[in-house]
Protein backbone atom coordinates (compact mmCIF):
# COMPACT_ATOMS: atom_id res chain seq x y z
CA UNK A 1 0.00 0.00 0.00
CA UNK A 2 1.24 3.47 -0.86
CA UNK A 3 -0.03 4.93 2.43
CA UNK A 4 -0.52 3.07 5.71
CA UNK A 5 -3.42 5.23 6.91
CA UNK A 6 -6.52 6.20 4.96
CA UNK A 7 -8.84 9.19 4.94
CA UNK A 8 -11.45 7.07 6.75
CA UNK A 9 -9.26 4.89 8.96
CA UNK A 10 -6.04 4.59 10.95
CA UNK A 11 -4.07 1.39 10.65
CA UNK A 12 -3.87 -0.74 13.82
CA UNK A 13 -0.39 -1.92 14.77
CA UNK A 14 0.98 -4.08 17.57
CA UNK A 15 -1.62 -6.83 17.25
CA UNK A 16 -1.23 -10.30 18.69
CA UNK A 17 0.35 -12.58 16.06
CA UNK A 18 -2.75 -14.76 15.62
CA UNK A 19 -5.02 -11.74 15.16
CA UNK A 20 -2.60 -10.27 12.62
CA UNK A 21 -2.67 -13.56 10.68
CA UNK A 22 -6.46 -13.79 10.48
CA UNK A 23 -6.82 -11.49 7.41
CA UNK A 24 -4.33 -13.74 5.62
CA UNK A 25 -6.21 -16.91 6.55
CA UNK A 26 -9.64 -15.42 5.78
CA UNK A 27 -9.31 -12.97 2.91
CA UNK A 28 -12.89 -11.84 2.35
CA UNK A 29 -15.59 -10.46 4.60
CA UNK A 30 -18.05 -13.24 3.81
CA UNK A 31 -15.40 -15.89 4.41
CA UNK A 32 -14.99 -14.26 7.84
CA UNK A 33 -18.68 -13.73 8.57
CA UNK A 34 -20.27 -14.66 11.89
CA UNK A 35 -24.07 -14.74 12.17
CA UNK A 36 -25.84 -13.71 15.36
CA UNK A 37 -29.58 -13.62 15.99
CA UNK A 38 -31.47 -12.43 19.02
CA UNK A 39 -35.05 -11.76 20.09
CA UNK A 40 -35.17 -8.46 21.99
CA UNK A 41 -37.98 -7.43 24.30
CA UNK A 42 -39.12 -3.93 23.31
CA UNK A 43 -41.92 -3.32 25.84
CA UNK A 44 -39.87 -0.72 27.72
CA UNK A 45 -38.71 0.87 24.46
CA UNK A 46 -42.28 1.24 23.20
CA UNK A 47 -43.42 2.61 26.57
CA UNK A 48 -40.57 5.14 26.42
CA UNK A 49 -41.62 6.26 22.94
CA UNK A 50 -45.21 6.59 24.10
CA UNK A 51 -44.16 8.86 26.96
CA UNK A 52 -42.13 11.05 24.60
CA UNK A 53 -45.02 11.37 22.17
CA UNK A 54 -47.40 12.21 25.01
CA UNK A 55 -45.05 14.93 26.29
CA UNK A 56 -44.59 16.21 22.74
CA UNK A 57 -48.37 16.52 22.28
CA UNK A 58 -48.40 19.25 24.95
CA UNK A 59 -45.84 21.32 23.02
CA UNK A 60 -45.40 22.62 19.49
CA UNK A 61 -42.62 20.11 18.78
CA UNK A 62 -43.05 18.15 15.57
CA UNK A 63 -40.04 15.84 15.72
CA UNK A 64 -40.78 12.19 14.88
CA UNK A 65 -39.45 9.63 17.36
CA UNK A 66 -39.50 6.02 16.20
CA UNK A 67 -38.38 2.58 17.28
CA UNK A 68 -35.92 2.62 14.36
CA UNK A 69 -34.24 5.76 15.74
CA UNK A 70 -34.16 4.23 19.21
CA UNK A 71 -32.45 1.07 17.91
CA UNK A 72 -29.88 3.15 16.02
CA UNK A 73 -29.20 5.24 19.13
CA UNK A 74 -28.56 2.03 21.08
CA UNK A 75 -26.21 0.87 18.30
CA UNK A 76 -24.40 4.23 18.36
CA UNK A 77 -23.84 4.07 22.11
CA UNK A 78 -22.70 0.44 21.87
CA UNK A 79 -20.07 1.36 19.27
CA UNK A 80 -18.98 4.33 21.40
CA UNK A 81 -18.49 1.96 24.34
CA UNK A 82 -16.81 -0.72 22.20
CA UNK A 83 -14.84 1.16 19.50
CA UNK A 84 -13.28 -2.08 18.25
CA UNK A 85 -16.63 -2.76 16.60
CA UNK A 86 -15.90 0.26 14.41
CA UNK A 87 -12.98 -1.36 12.63
CA UNK A 88 -12.52 -2.83 9.17
CA UNK A 89 -10.03 -4.95 7.23
CA UNK A 90 -8.48 -3.68 4.02
CA UNK A 91 -5.83 -5.64 2.13
CA UNK A 92 -4.87 -7.83 5.12
CA UNK A 93 -4.54 -4.85 7.46
CA UNK A 94 -6.86 -3.79 10.29
CA UNK A 95 -8.05 -0.18 10.56
CA UNK A 96 -9.85 1.86 13.19
CA UNK A 97 -12.56 3.90 11.50
CA UNK A 98 -12.25 7.66 12.04
CA UNK A 99 -15.99 8.31 12.19
CA UNK A 100 -19.29 6.62 13.08
CA UNK A 101 -21.73 6.38 10.18
CA UNK A 102 -24.82 4.25 9.63
CA UNK A 103 -26.28 3.48 6.21
CA UNK A 104 -29.79 2.31 5.40
CA UNK A 105 -32.26 2.10 2.53
CA UNK A 106 -35.16 4.54 2.19
CA UNK A 107 -38.08 3.60 -0.05
CA UNK A 108 -39.27 6.82 -1.70
CA UNK A 109 -42.86 5.58 -1.79
CA UNK A 110 -44.51 2.32 -0.79
CA UNK A 111 -45.07 0.96 -4.28
CA UNK A 112 -43.12 -1.42 -6.52
CA UNK A 113 -41.85 1.20 -8.95
CA UNK A 114 -40.61 3.70 -6.37
CA UNK A 115 -36.79 3.90 -6.17
CA UNK A 116 -34.79 2.74 -3.18
CA UNK A 117 -32.40 5.43 -1.96
CA UNK A 118 -29.31 4.89 0.16
CA UNK A 119 -29.01 7.17 3.18
CA UNK A 120 -25.74 7.56 5.07
CA UNK A 121 -25.78 9.47 8.34
CA UNK A 122 -22.80 10.53 10.46
CA UNK A 123 -23.06 10.60 14.25
CA UNK A 124 -21.14 11.84 17.24
CA UNK A 125 -20.75 9.36 20.14
CA UNK A 126 -22.42 11.86 22.49
CA UNK A 127 -25.51 12.34 20.30
CA UNK A 128 -28.72 11.97 22.30
CA UNK A 129 -31.78 10.06 21.16
CA UNK A 130 -33.31 13.38 20.10
CA UNK A 131 -30.26 14.31 18.00
CA UNK A 132 -30.11 10.87 16.37
CA UNK A 133 -33.83 11.11 15.56
CA UNK A 134 -33.39 14.54 13.98
CA UNK A 135 -30.51 13.33 11.79
CA UNK A 136 -32.35 10.21 10.67
CA UNK A 137 -35.57 12.09 9.96
CA UNK A 138 -33.66 14.67 7.90
CA UNK A 139 -31.95 11.92 5.87
CA UNK A 140 -35.26 10.13 5.21
CA UNK A 141 -36.97 13.37 4.21
CA UNK A 142 -34.14 14.28 1.83
CA UNK A 143 -34.20 10.81 0.23
CA UNK A 144 -37.96 10.89 -0.29
CA UNK A 145 -37.97 14.43 -1.66
CA UNK A 146 -35.10 13.98 -4.14
CA UNK A 147 -35.40 10.26 -4.92
CA UNK A 148 -31.62 9.81 -4.80
CA UNK A 149 -28.72 10.31 -2.45
CA UNK A 150 -25.24 11.68 -3.10
CA UNK A 151 -24.02 8.24 -4.17
CA UNK A 152 -26.88 7.75 -6.64
CA UNK A 153 -26.39 11.25 -8.08
CA UNK A 154 -22.70 10.54 -8.63
CA UNK A 155 -23.41 7.11 -10.16
CA UNK A 156 -26.05 8.52 -12.52
CA UNK A 157 -23.50 10.85 -14.12
CA UNK A 158 -21.27 7.95 -15.18
CA UNK A 159 -24.24 5.68 -15.95
CA UNK A 160 -25.12 8.00 -18.87
CA UNK A 161 -21.60 7.83 -20.34
CA UNK A 162 -20.79 4.78 -22.54
CA UNK A 163 -18.25 2.76 -20.59
CA UNK A 164 -18.52 5.21 -17.71
CA UNK A 165 -19.38 2.61 -15.08
CA UNK A 166 -16.37 0.44 -15.91
CA UNK A 167 -14.11 3.52 -15.99
CA UNK A 168 -15.14 4.98 -12.64
CA UNK A 169 -15.16 1.61 -10.87
CA UNK A 170 -11.73 0.77 -12.26
CA UNK A 171 -10.26 4.10 -11.13
CA UNK A 172 -12.02 3.81 -7.77
CA UNK A 173 -10.52 0.34 -7.18
CA UNK A 174 -7.01 1.58 -7.98
CA UNK A 175 -7.33 4.54 -5.61
CA UNK A 176 -8.78 2.27 -2.94
CA UNK A 177 -6.00 -0.28 -3.38
CA UNK A 178 -3.32 2.33 -2.63
CA UNK A 179 -5.32 3.99 0.20
CA UNK A 180 -5.70 7.23 -1.74
CA UNK A 181 -9.42 7.16 -2.50
CA UNK A 182 -10.60 10.72 -1.72
CA UNK A 183 -12.91 11.47 1.18
CA UNK A 184 -15.36 13.09 -1.25
CA UNK A 185 -16.04 9.62 -2.73
CA UNK A 186 -15.91 7.58 0.48
CA UNK A 187 -18.14 10.06 2.31
CA UNK A 188 -21.04 9.44 -0.07
CA UNK A 189 -20.59 5.67 -0.50
CA UNK A 190 -23.04 3.84 1.85
CA UNK A 191 -20.87 0.72 1.92
CA UNK A 192 -18.10 2.61 3.72
CA UNK A 193 -19.94 2.81 7.03
CA UNK A 194 -19.82 1.45 10.57
CA UNK A 195 -23.07 -0.51 10.18
CA UNK A 196 -25.45 -1.09 7.29
CA UNK A 197 -29.02 -1.48 8.55
CA UNK A 198 -32.03 -3.00 6.82
CA UNK A 199 -35.32 -2.24 8.59
CA UNK A 200 -37.51 -4.97 7.12
CA UNK A 201 -39.92 -4.64 10.02
CA UNK A 202 -41.10 -1.37 8.46
CA UNK A 203 -42.63 -3.39 5.61
CA UNK A 204 -43.90 -6.21 7.81
CA UNK A 205 -41.18 -8.78 7.09
CA UNK A 206 -39.24 -11.10 9.37
CA UNK A 207 -35.49 -10.61 9.63
CA UNK A 208 -33.18 -12.83 7.53
CA UNK A 209 -29.42 -12.96 7.79
CA UNK A 210 -27.73 -10.78 5.17
CA UNK A 211 -24.31 -11.17 3.59
CA UNK A 212 -21.54 -8.61 4.02
CA UNK A 213 -20.53 -6.64 0.95
CA UNK A 214 -17.02 -7.17 -0.37
CA UNK A 215 -17.17 -3.70 -1.89
CA UNK A 216 -16.52 -0.96 0.65
CA UNK A 217 -15.45 -1.73 4.21
CA UNK A 218 -18.62 -2.15 6.27
CA UNK A 219 -17.95 -4.89 8.83
CA UNK A 220 -21.45 -5.17 10.35
CA UNK A 221 -24.83 -5.70 8.68
CA UNK A 222 -27.91 -5.53 10.92
CA UNK A 223 -31.43 -6.54 9.90
CA UNK A 224 -34.44 -5.49 11.98
CA UNK A 225 -37.56 -7.66 11.74
CA UNK A 226 -41.22 -6.90 12.39
CA UNK A 227 -42.68 -6.63 15.88
CA UNK A 228 -44.27 -9.82 17.23
CA UNK A 229 -45.79 -10.94 20.53
CA UNK A 230 -44.79 -13.76 22.82
CA UNK A 231 -46.77 -15.31 25.64
CA UNK A 232 -44.80 -15.40 28.88
CA UNK A 233 -45.54 -16.99 32.24
CA UNK A 234 -44.44 -15.52 35.56
CA UNK A 235 -45.53 -18.12 38.04
CA UNK A 236 -49.29 -18.43 37.52
CA UNK A 237 -49.53 -15.10 35.69
CA UNK A 238 -49.62 -15.01 31.90
CA UNK A 239 -48.60 -11.90 29.97
CA UNK A 240 -47.97 -10.98 26.34
CA UNK A 241 -44.76 -9.09 25.56
CA UNK A 242 -43.66 -7.51 22.30
CA UNK A 243 -40.34 -8.41 20.68
CA UNK A 244 -38.32 -7.84 17.54
CA UNK A 245 -35.98 -10.24 15.80
CA UNK A 246 -32.52 -8.86 15.17
CA UNK A 247 -30.10 -10.55 12.78
CA UNK A 248 -26.48 -9.41 12.68
CA UNK A 249 -23.71 -10.48 10.32
CA UNK A 250 -20.23 -9.33 11.28
CA UNK A 251 -16.62 -9.73 10.25
CA UNK A 252 -14.97 -11.72 13.02
CA UNK A 253 -11.53 -10.34 12.12
CA UNK A 254 -12.27 -6.92 13.66
CA UNK A 255 -12.51 -8.05 17.31
CA UNK A 256 -12.56 -11.12 19.52
CA UNK A 257 -15.63 -13.03 20.71
CA UNK A 258 -15.63 -11.49 24.19
CA UNK A 259 -16.07 -7.99 22.71
CA UNK A 260 -18.95 -9.17 20.53
CA UNK A 261 -20.66 -10.93 23.44
CA UNK A 262 -20.36 -7.96 25.81
CA UNK A 263 -21.51 -5.52 23.12
CA UNK A 264 -24.60 -7.66 22.33
CA UNK A 265 -25.51 -7.72 26.03
CA UNK A 266 -25.08 -3.94 26.39
CA UNK A 267 -27.11 -3.26 23.24
CA UNK A 268 -30.03 -5.31 24.61
CA UNK A 269 -29.77 -3.60 27.99
CA UNK A 270 -29.89 -0.15 26.39
CA UNK A 271 -33.11 -1.03 24.56
CA UNK A 272 -34.56 -2.42 27.78
CA UNK A 273 -33.61 0.76 29.67
CA UNK A 274 -33.90 3.53 27.04
CA UNK A 275 -33.45 6.30 29.64
CA UNK A 276 -29.75 5.38 29.55
CA UNK A 277 -29.47 6.56 25.96
CA UNK A 278 -29.41 10.23 26.93
CA UNK A 279 -26.47 9.83 29.31
CA UNK A 280 -22.98 10.93 28.33
CA UNK A 281 -20.57 8.13 27.46
CA UNK A 282 -18.76 8.49 30.79
CA UNK A 283 -22.06 8.43 32.70
CA UNK A 284 -23.14 5.44 30.65
CA UNK A 285 -19.95 3.53 31.51
CA UNK A 286 -20.64 4.08 35.20
CA UNK A 287 -24.31 3.11 34.92
CA UNK A 288 -23.46 -0.15 33.13
CA UNK A 289 -20.60 -1.12 35.41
Amino acid sequence: MLFRDRCDGKRITGQHALNALMPYMMRGRNESAVYYGREINIENALAYLKLIKKAQADTEAQERFTLFSLILTAALKTIALYPRLNRFVHRRALYQRKHIAFSFIVKQRFDHDAPEVNAKVFFDPEDSFETVSMKINAAILDAREHGEGDGERFANIFHRIPGGKALIMGVYRILEYFNIAPWSLIRMDPLYSSIYIANLGSIGLNAPFHHLYEWGNTSIFMVIGKIFSKELWHGATRTRQRYIDLRVTLDERIADGLIFAEAASVFSRLLSSPDLLNLSIEELKQALS
